[in-house]
């Protein structure tokens, strides 16, 4: 059953063109993180509420928290709402804008 849920939200990715930068022609699946990423970027609410049922909520967490959230301006209303909706962040501009930051920062430091 999970297998084929993964399925299902990897050709609905592949219909939306959400690959646009990779050679779809060879592609047969993807990693749970690009997985997790990718539907959280690109599909819908009920899509993402499949991902937990699918990974669990520390797995989507953590993907969302190293891959999605970082994101910056173009994500950040999509970042907030999963943040309050999903997370349970009491300030959730606050913290996706934290989230933000320690990402530059990272960078700047490395």
């Amino acid at each position: 059953m999970k297998q084929n849920v993964r399925q299902q939200l990897f050709r609905k990715l592949k219909k939306e063109n959400c690959f646009w930068s990779y050679d779809v022609s060879k592609m047969k699946s993807i990693s749970d993180e690009a997985l997790i990423e990718h539907v959280m970027l690109y599909l819908d609410i009920d899509d993402i509420d499949k991902l937990f049922s699918l990974f669990g909520y520390k797995k989507v967490k953590r993907v969302w928290l190293d891959r999605v959230a970082p994101q910056g301006e173009m994500f950040r209303p999509f970042n907030i709402l999963y943040a309050w909706y999903y997370f349970g962040a009491k300030r959730p501009e606050a913290y996706v804008k934290s989230i933000e930051t320690r990402h530059i920062n990272r960078l700047m430091a490395a």
